[in-house]
């Protein structure tokens, strides 16, 4: 749907249990209390029960996305790599992500740090913000679309999350691994989207090299998942890079917290 921005916020940090916290930060960011809203305000008739309301709305997302209230948030599925998660939340909004509501809204969670990955349907900009206290920290713009190249290759990215995830040294290279293989994936879904296979200038490929290269593709891929279940770094790189209103108990805890490193000792 042309001018919807969807949004997925993670919350790094969190101890809170998610059903609890998503109440606070959408009062924080627009003033709406799930417990007690107004229907009439998204359309809906008089007689319908803003004390029980999100509830249905929440079962109505889990059925069907495309079901989704503007400005209303739902718990989405966690961020979970490598042993470490992080909870993350689902809005949409008109126009443009919720930057201006987040960046103030993070100041009444001075602790946490918030990761903002973003899409405007469905001709793009998107992009990723991370905001800490009321502070732009990091961030990227792509005007990345739905089209098939842009996100694999006009518009490839990383995302920034990672960083603030309390991942060890070892565990980011073992992440630049995932990426690697993404990459693979990625390009190999190209060939095989009906995008690419139904296209006008399907006439015009080479038959032969096609296929040459969806074999290679699969082979790689095959091949590069078999070693990186065999290749750690744990034990090789040492240490682990800390940001700043990072829990420290959220660190790995094979870390020795007597010797813990901001760098390979190397």
């Amino acid at each position: 749907m042309a001018n919807v921005c969807e949004t997925t916020i993670t919350v790094v940090g969190l101890n809170e249990a998610a059903e609890i916290f998503v109440k606070a930060l959408s009062k924080a960011m627009f003033g709406i209390d799930l417990d007690n809203l107004i229907p009439k305000q998204w359309g809906e008739d008089d007689s319908v029960d803003g004390k029980n309301w999100y509830s249905r709305m929440v079962n109505e997302y889990r059925k069907q996305r495309s079901r989704a209230r503007y400005c209303i948030f739902y718990c989405y599925e966690q961020y979970n790599r490598l042993g470490v998660s992080a909870q993350r939340f689902y809005v949409e909004t008109k126009n443009a992500p919720p930057v201006k509501e987040l960046r103030e809204a993070s100041k009444a969670f001075p602790d946490l740090t918030f990761h903002l990955h973003w899409w405007l349907l469905q001709d793009g900009p998107s992009g990723e913000l991370v905001i800490q206290n009321g502070d732009d920290i990091d961030e990227f713009w792509r005007p990345s679309s739905w089209y098939l190249f842009d996100p694999a290759l006009l518009y490839p990215t990383v995302s920034l999350l990672p960083t603030y995830l309390p991942y060890s040294l070892a565990q980011r290279a073992a992440l630049r691994v995932k990426d690697a293989i993404d990459t693979i994936e990625n390009l190999r879904q190209i060939l095989t989207d009906s995008r690419f296979t139904n296209s006008p200038y399907e006439l015009e490929r080479d038959p032969t090299a096609v296929e040459q290269a969806k074999r290679v593709l699969n082979e790689m891929l095959l091949q590069m998942k078999s070693s990186a279940e065999r290749l750690t770094f744990e034990g090789v790189i040492l240490g682990v890079k800390r940001f700043r209103h990072q829990d420290q108990l959220s660190l790995p805890s094979q870390i020795v917290k007597e010797k813990r490193l901001d760098f390979d000792e190397l």
